[in-house]
């Protein structure tokens, strides 16, 4: 589990849990088609408005209704969506690594298929004979 912080908001979110994954994910597709649906043209404000409104539904949806009240104090600041985005991002890639290394420990190592192995063998086995150990060529 991971402590996201941001504003006023302090949650512990766990990204190996499958069902906030699969919030995550649903959250990151409607985020595509809404902000597809943002007008390119008119006042600024109004667009902005209207991309601040996508990371306010996204941040809803993932961490829970009102979350953006929170996270944002009732501003409406495009920049302050982004640097959350890149926090949540952040904390996510943090715990992505922090579960390859743990994960990576209990993997096996694979010492390829039996060609692989012969050929290893094959340009080890000079190595082996003058070292003190004992070889017999066979494995």
């Amino acid at each position: 589990m991971s402590l996201f912080k941001y504003g006023d908001l302090e949650r512990e979110i766990d990204f190996t849990d499958v069902e906030f994954l699969e919030n995550l994910d649903e959250a990151k597709e409607l985020i595509k088609e809404e902000a597809a649906q943002v007008p390119k043209v008119g006042k600024t404000a109004d667009i902005i408005r209207a991309q601040c409104q996508c990371y306010f539904n996204f941040f809803d949806r993932v961490i829970g209704e009102g979350a953006h009240e929170e996270m944002f104090g009732g501003k409406t600041s495009l920049n302050a969506c982004l640097n959350a985005t890149d926090a949540l991002l952040a904390s996510e890639n943090k715990e992505a690594d922090k579960l390859n290394q743990k994960y990576g420990n209990y993997t096996v190592q694979q010492h390829g298929n039996r060609q692989q192995r012969r050929k290893y063998d094959k340009n080890n086995r000079n190595k082996n004979r003058g070292n003190g150990t004992y070889y017999n060529g066979n494995r």
